[in-house]
């Protein structure tokens, strides 16, 4: 049984294990980064068509449902 001295300890938890040690303000807070992110992404996939082929909305959220997001 470990004990962590640090809350983030990268390659030992996975991601629900992160939320379970954040704070309600700590979860929000990332939620609202990572849904920030995740629309910068789209829009880029978007404007980069050429590249990344046609993505409906619809697509990425398949997508990211297999990542846990």
């Amino acid at each position: 049984d470990e004990t962590f001295s640090f809350k983030y300890s990268p390659g030992k938890l996975r991601g629900n294990q992160y939320k379970s040690m954040m704070t309600k303000e700590e979860l929000e807070e990332e939620q609202r980064v990572q849904r920030e992110q995740l629309a910068a992404i789209f829009r880029l996939m978007k404007e980069k068509s050429d590249t990344f082929g046609e993505m409906s909305e619809r697509d990425m959220k398949e997508q990211l449902r297999l990542y846990d997001i």
